[in-house]
């Protein structure tokens, strides 16, 4: 590749060179042809000057060499015709004799001079055997001069008069290549300073600015690179407010951020994970698991990222698919802020999930946000004995550039105080839900037996107070212990194949002293083979809590309907009653332990019915959720279950 100085230098001096051959070439060819005409114009004269000397001398035969000698011209040959074209003399040195040679009246130039015009002509002389310029005209007594001249003769006046053309044209060359390189230097000189400007831009000197412009036609250029560096200063200005934001952010939380590559690796964390693992601040580019020594966070780092590289395939086929299909046609960063809300997000998520969270390290479920991000939760217990809940967050598509190397962010909160907290309240509520057991249960018989007593009405009604809030605290009791068993196990329940009939069938014998006294029925609509994962004991307390719960608002002699559908690998199962309703805002909390809407306060309920129904449900590995109003009824309760048949095809 030539520089732009030889470039502009070669392409100079080569319009220079065509122009000057053009102008050569076309002189050279137009100064030949001048200077035969003047030749023939020269000769012509010369021959009529001549004939007429020839005239005054008398008798032309004798007269020939006289003439000769009076014009005194040695390369020039005079030849004289007679009126037929027979030579009668000629002066032409070492000529042949005048008898043998032949009649000259085809010639050319003899032609015109018999019609009375002089004649002229080029060609070679027969006689000489050389190239000759012959001119003819006729004497007065009808004899013809012809007088001839050599035509190297006139080339050497040609050629001598071409030499100044010659010298003209390499002084013209050489005057081609100073300029050329004077221009191509100015031109080079000139554009010095945009190649310095561009190349301090490109350093980071932002500052530097195009001032002077070689051109009009490099303005436009101009006004784009003082564009470009203002665009660019402008946007390292932001660039280094937004870092200093995320490290100010990053650096004054509590939580633990760590940020990761696109591979999985490290990138940076902040002080509050340094603090926590010191080997972090140093292991830039290290594997999460050679810092904190955790396999299952490791192998939730590994499972995102391979989802994350997956969806990018995925992306960027669909665009190539996309790109393609249309030339057929026509034949032609934002992370810091997802780890500040993650944090919250993480606090929250493992408060409320911390009561269901065994001892070790946990996988906790995956989210899918609306713009896209991933969002995968877990706990850890450390060898030092504290919890962390960990919040790996994968950014949508939308948040990356295109092009864009994001990896994932990963946010730990320290929940080994929640965690003690949250054993020391449930071991609360375990000892003295157990210690209450006794009491109350001698505060029942002695109630059943004062009532059973003969005595006096008053003791009768009271005994019957004691004896119905008694029956009502032990209830609670067993509610809370139940809630303390589900609580305190590890792991998930053994599950089997259930048939959800027969568990709603003794549910349902469970519940008939309620359903009764409201005259309510049960309408199940559940297919024979229906099959589900589950344990036997549960789901008829699941399906007992629901229907007690039904019953206690449906109105008297109402319906309880029950039905199940298969959606996917799950079956959805639905609780509809036609009671009152829940109003919306309460919707989201009746799942809460001793919750209770306000208008339906002093009905026969713990409050923890529908509490113990989420926590077994949540065991199961399902969900459920209250619909009101719903399509089917004012008051639907809604829960999924793992199909029996799609966890065997699996």
């Amino acid at each position: 590749m030539f520089s732009f100085r030889t470039r502009i230098f070669c392409g100079m001096l080569a319009v220079a060179l065509v122009s000057i051959a053009v102008s050569v070439f076309y002189g050279k060819a137009w100064f030949e042809k001048a200077q035969i005409d003047a030749a023939r114009d020269r000769l012509v004269r010369e021959t009529i000057l001549a004939g007429a000397i020839l005239d005054g001398l008398g008798d032309h035969t004798s007269g020939l060499p006289k003439l000769a000698a009076i014009l005194n011209m040695p390369e020039e040959r005079l030849s004289l015709l007679n009126s037929t074209g027979g030579v009668l003399g000629d002066t032409a040195p070492g000529a042949q004799p005048i008898a043998r040679l032949d009649n000259h009246a085809d010639r050319p130039e003899v032609q015109e001079a018999m019609n009375g015009t002089p004649g002229f002509s080029i060609r070679p002389s027969g006689t000489l055997g050389k190239d000759l310029a012959y001119a003819a005209v006729s004497l007065q007594n009808g004899d013809i001069l012809r007088v001839s001249l050599p035509l190297a003769s006139l080339r050497q006046i040609i050629d001598s008069r071409l030499a100044v053309f010659t010298q003209i044209g390499f002084v013209t060359v050489a005057l081609s290549l100073v300029l050329a390189g004077l221009l191509s230097g100015a031109l080079r000189r000139s554009l010095s300073q945009m190649v310095s400007v561009v190349e301090a831009i490109s350093l980071g000197n932002f500052q530097r600015r195009l001032r002077r412009i070689p051109g009009r036609e490099f303005a436009p250029l101009a006004d784009a690179v003082n564009r470009m560096a203002e665009n660019i200063e402008e946007h390292v200005r932001a660039t280094a407010e937004q870092t200093a934001q995320l490290e100010s952010i990053l650096d004054t939380m509590s939580d633990g951020v760590l940020v990761l590559g696109p591979r999985g690796r490290i990138r940076r964390c902040n002080r509050a994970l340094a603090r926590e693992f010191p080997a972090a601040a140093s292991a830039l580019g290290a594997q999460v698991v050679e810092v904190i020594p955790s396999p299952p966070l490791q192998n939730a780092v590994d499972d995102i990222m391979a989802e994350a590289e997956a969806r990018n395939f995925t992306r960027q086929r669909a665009l190539a698919l996309a790109a393609s299909a249309s030339s057929h046609a026509v034949e032609t960063a934002g992370s810091a802020k997802t780890a500040s809300d993650h944090s919250s997000g993480s606090s929250s998520a493992a408060s409320a999930s911390v009561s269901s969270t065994a001892n070790g390290d946990t996988c906790g479920d995956t989210h899918n946000l609306e713009n896209g991000s991933e969002q995968r939760y877990l706990h850890l217990e450390l060898p030092s004995g504290q919890v962390m809940s960990v919040c790996i967050s994968l950014p949508g598509a939308g948040d990356t550039a295109e092009g864009g190397q994001v990896g994932a962010v990963a946010v730990f909160h320290d929940i080994t105080e929640l965690m003690r907290l949250e054993r020391v309240r449930r071991d609360f509520v375990a000892n003295v839900s157990h210690e209450l057991r006794t009491p109350l249960t001698a505060i029942q018989g002695y109630a059943e037996t004062l009532v059973s007593l003969d005595g006096p009405p008053e003791c009768r009604r009271f005994g019957e107070i004691i004896l119905k809030h008694g029956v009502y605290l032990s209830r609670m009791v067993e509610d809370l212990l139940t809630l303390a068993r589900l609580e305190g196990k590890t792991g998930s329940l053994e599950l089997a194949p259930v048939d959800p009939r027969e568990a709603l069938t003794q549910a349902t014998g469970m519940c008939r002293e309620v359903l009764e006294r409201r005259r309510c029925h049960v309408e199940a609509q559940i297919s024979p083979d229906c099959m589900v994962m589950a344990s036997q004991p549960h789901l008829t307390q699941i399906f007992r809590n629901l229907l007690e719960n039904a019953g206690r608002y449906t109105p008297e002699g109402g319906s309880i309907r029950v039905n199940a559908r298969q959606v996917g690998d799950s079956v959805v199962f639905r609780v509809t009653d036609d009671g009152p309703g829940i109003p919306r805002h309460d919707l989201e909390r009746i799942f809460e332990r001793f919750y209770q809407v306000e208008r339906h306060r002093g009905q026969a309920s713990t409050g923890l019915g529908l509490a113990i129904c989420k926590h077994i449900i949540e065991r199961h590995g399902g969900s459920i959720r209250a619909e009101s109003p719903a399509p089917d009824g004012n008051t639907a309760l809604v829960f999924t279950l793992t199909s029996a048949h799609g966890a065997a095809q699996s």
